[in-house]
């Protein structure tokens, strides 16, 4: 248990890195392209999707309260058919509004903590859902590049996540499905965290358009594989560029 809280924590600050690295890099928000690569290779694998997100941050200019207020005011009325919860905790400011759609839930996240006089402020923008098919890929991009527009003075990097089951032992899961997720992909395994029960595959696909640096390489894929239960089924999770979702 204290390996994988290690684990989870080193995973937790390679994602950190990564949004300083690439948060405001300008890209096409081709909203289908990643993750429904992804989505066909775990199905051409057996795997059972329960739950997909796309990700997206960047980080916020904010002076004082009195402005992420302003800021805050001006997200409600320009998304005023999202439903908003404004709070000030202890030390940060947080503003969520959000969306229950017929197949997805659509959010917004305004987060700001204060530091000796100095905000650190985040907008967050998620999708998450449990179908995928490529018309509903295509109904979002038409839908979401607008709002991204609106949100974001860059197109950010978008973050798809892939959480699901497979129906088979972990060592097995590891040595057929994701293997065959990866010579499909062409995709070089870099990086590994491997115990008895939880699996980390850091690697890089030519065939994926997002990839971020590392210290010696490049990489644009995650997965992470846990045993379930006492059973034969292994959950996991699937990420490009990274894995942005706890596992």
């Amino acid at each position: 248990m204290k390996k994988n809280i290690v684990i989870l924590l080193i995973l937790s600050i390679i994602v950190s890195f990564a949004y300083e690295i690439i948060g405001k890099r300008t890209v096409s928000a081709n909203l289908s392209s990643d993750i429904d690569v992804i989505m066909d290779k775990i199905k051409r694998t057996n795997g059972k999707v329960t739950g997909w997100s796309l990700y997206t941050r960047e980080s916020i200019n904010v002076s004082s309260e009195n402005d992420w207020i302003h800021q805050v005011d001006l997200l409600k009325m320009r998304f005023s058919n999202m439903s908003w919860n404004v709070e000030k905790e202890k030390n940060r400011l947080v503003a969520v509004g959000y969306i229950k759609r017929k197949d997805y839930v659509e959010s917004i996240k305004f987060l700001s903590t204060p530091t000796n006089d100095l905000y650190s402020s985040y907008l967050i923008y998620e999708l998450k859902g449990t179908h995928w098919n490529k018309q509903m890929a295509q109904n979002l991009k038409e839908k979401i590049d607008g709002k991204l527009d609106v949100l974001y003075s860059e197109k950010p990097v978008i973050f798809s996540c892939i959480k699901g089951e497979f129906s088979d032992k972990i060592d097995k899961v590891l040595s057929s499905e994701v293997s065959q997720i990866l010579t499909s992909l062409n995709a070089n395994e870099k990086e590994a965290l491997k115990e008895k029960d939880f699996y980390s595959i850091s690697a890089y696909s030519p065939k994926l358009m997002e990839s971020i640096p590392t210290k010696d390489n490049q990489m644009n894929l995650q997965i992470g594989l846990r045993k379930t239960g006492m059973g034969a089924n292994t959950s996991f999770v699937i990420g490009t560029p990274i894995i942005t979702i706890e596992y």
